[in-house]
């Protein structure tokens, strides 16, 4: 028998909802993870500043997401700079990869050697508000990956105790460089609706971010992963620029 409750209201489901866990592996990649606070150092002796870990990065690329969704140019600017910065990195760390594994065909025939074992690995459960942070966790667990194979290699005798520091500092880099990418974003309550309008908060944010980029601007170049668009502020800017477009044709 059919249910014929409701047969006239729109029936909707629940949000959708998925937890996302990773394991990390080596003390490399947990650092890289965890960050680490300042810590005061004693008389005679610098202090040791902090260093920004997995979690404040995703806070702060949440915080750029929020803002591209308030139709932010410059918060759409730090997007496309944080997704090509993480393209860039996974070129590099493929090309470490690759470097390491040709370092590992000197094993002769007949030798195999099997895949490094974790006991007890760090357990983590991830979260980000932006699909950019989880790209920059996965590259975290192929450093993680990547670094178990540079001590495995060195164990075994394929590299030398300088390679292998060199690799490992190289990877651990790209991902640091990913977390400083957005240390320098500042956060203001401006949209292209402010620049349409030319109204004193543009010409404000203006005085304290430099002009945007105009192609970023005018939504031509944008983060794959950014928050749709918003047309109607991004039109009447096209037309407002095709406008001064025509007038400064004229005046010459």
């Amino acid at each position: 028998m059919a249910d014929n409750t409701g047969k006239n209201e729109a029936k909707r489901t629940g949000a959708l909802h998925s937890d996302l866990k990773i394991e990390l592996h080596t003390h490399y990649a947990i650092g890289l993870w965890q960050g680490r606070r300042a810590e005061k150092a004693d008389k005679g002796a610098k202090e040791k500043p902090a260093i920004m870990g997995m979690p404040l990065f995703l806070h702060l690329a949440s915080r750029i997401n929020q803002d591209s969704l308030k139709n932010n140019p410059w918060a759409d600017a730090a997007m496309l700079a944080l997704e090509e910065k993480i393209g860039d990195a996974g070129e590099k760390m493929s090309q470490l990869i690759a470097s390491l594994d040709k370092a590992m065909q000197v094993l002769p025939p007949g030798v195999s050697v099997s895949d490094v074992v974790v006991r007890e690995p760090l357990d983590i459960r991830v979260f980000s508000n932006t699909p950019l942070g989880y790209r920059c966790v996965y590259l975290l667990i192929g450093f993680d990956q990547f670094a178990k194979k540079v001590l495995q290699a060195f164990h075994y005798g394929l590299v030398s105790r300088t390679a292998r520091d060199q690799l490992l500092s190289d990877g651990g880099r790209l991902i640091r460089q990913i977390y400083g990418s957005v240390v320098g974003y500042r956060s203001l309550a401006v949209s292209r609706q402010d620049a349409a309008e030319n109204n004193e908060t543009w010409r404000q944010a203006l005085a304290e971010l430099g002009e945007p980029d105009r192609a970023v601007l005018l939504g031509t170049r944008r983060s794959v992963f950014s928050p749709a668009a918003h047309e109607p502020s991004i039109n009447l800017l096209r037309i407002r620029y095709r406008a001064q477009a025509g007038d400064d044709g004229m005046a010459q």
